[in-house]
């Protein structure tokens, strides 16, 4: 009995220990954010109405249809049963929802580059971005073969059920791309930073528009971030944001090695700036000249909902960068974004300045 005692007792004692040895080490790992103080998140803001910042990407709709579980017909006409939609909300997402962020932190010009539809998805897309004060001049009208990318999801008790997806199989016409490609080099001088995002197979960056816009980024001095889902899309000569996910498709990360030998020759080489990688729940990794800085997520909590985080943490980063920020302070930033970004549920959800101030408050005093 006595030695079970003694054994229970070692085991309490090894289990506290490596709770403190485990808490330890969060702590010293957070200590990051304290590079970032509420001063600086203070400047940052204070610049960013003076900034001129493009988006140029795929810019989708996010549809939320609420239905009315307890609503129950039939079509007289099919006889199938009906989905009452009690409830319709809309939201810019993909490169939409990075201007929208954009301009909720407080940017004070948002120029677009993308193409939409001739349809309601796109009349609404579009007078949701004039709302916020966007110039939408150069979001263009293919008036066939495209339908506005609109991401339908009903909402059935509480949960998204089977999407709805349209602007799946567009095709870019010629006439279109050198409409932006010539609207983005007359303009790029203009700019502070310029975002590229990436989305969708058959949206925006199809053809030779890569080919195109790659000839713009090689011709200016202008900075350019990207993010890009497909693995057959790069943009070279720029600061890269993707995740881990995407990191392991293209052939960046290669799993279990501290090194990273292969995103270390692309920054080297000088084909990317800087490279920040989300891993979601585990942070960010910042890849920077022979440096390797990880980046935990503000909080341990459960995302609501993930939609748009990835958008937010690439606006956080941009709005870093075009006021004077560090990489790592950028992606500090971004990250507060993400986080605040995901606690929001059926939204494409966006973030202020405020609630970022609040969070790194709740870090710092923690």
């Amino acid at each position: 009995m006595k030695d079970n005692w003694r054994l229970h007792q070692c085991l309490t004692f090894w289990d506290q220990s490596q709770v403190w040895l485990l808490e330890h080490e969060l702590s010293q790992r957070m200590n990051i954010y304290h590079k970032l103080s509420t001063n600086d998140l203070k400047d940052v803001f204070s610049k960013l109405t003076s900034k001129k910042v493009a988006v140029i990407g795929d810019f989708c709709l996010d549809a939320y249809w609420f239905i009315n579980s307890n609503f129950n017909a039939l079509s007289l006409e099919t006889g199938l049963s009906v989905n009452h939609v009690e409830k319709q909300n809309y939201f810019p997402g993909g490169a939409a929802n990075i201007v929208n962020n954009l301009k909720s932190l407080g940017v004070g010009n948002v120029d677009v580059y993308g193409v939409i539809g001739n349809d309601p998805f796109g009349n609404e897309l579009s007078r949701q971005l004039n709302q916020i004060n966007c110039n939408t001049k150069n979001l263009l009208i293919q008036n066939f073969d495209w339908n506005t990318h609109t991401y339908s999801k009903p909402i059935l008790n509480g949960n998204e059920i089977n999407r709805i997806d349209f602007g799946v199989n567009n095709s870019l016409q010629n006439d279109t791309e050198d409409k932006l490609i010539d609207s983005l080099k007359k303009n790029i001088n203009d700019y502070d930073l310029v975002i590229i995002n990436q989305q969708i197979t058959k949206g925006l960056h199809q053809n030779s528009f890569p080919k195109k816009l790659q000839e713009v980024i090689d011709a200016t001095n202008v900075d350019f971030i990207s993010d890009c889902r497909n693995k057959e899309v790069e943009y070279s000569n720029t600061f890269l944001k993707t995740n881990i996910h995407e990191a392991i498709q293209k052939g960046l990360f290669i799993e279990g090695d501290s090194d990273q030998p292969i995103i270390q020759k692309k920054i080297d080489e000088g084909f990317y700036k800087k490279i920040v990688i989300s891993q979601e729940s585990k942070g960010c990794l910042v890849f920077s000249e022979k440096e390797i800085i990880e980046i935990p997520v503000p909080r341990n909590v459960k995302p609501k909902d993930t939609v748009g985080g990835g958008d937010s943490l690439l606006t956080g980063i941009s709005i870093g960068l075009i006021s004077g920020c560090d990489m790592i302070q950028s992606t500090l930033i971004g990250c507060l974004s993400a986080f605040v970004t995901i606690q929001k549920p059926f939204q494409t959800g966006t973030v202020n300045p405020d609630e970022i101030m609040l969070s790194l408050k709740q870090i710092i005093n923690q």
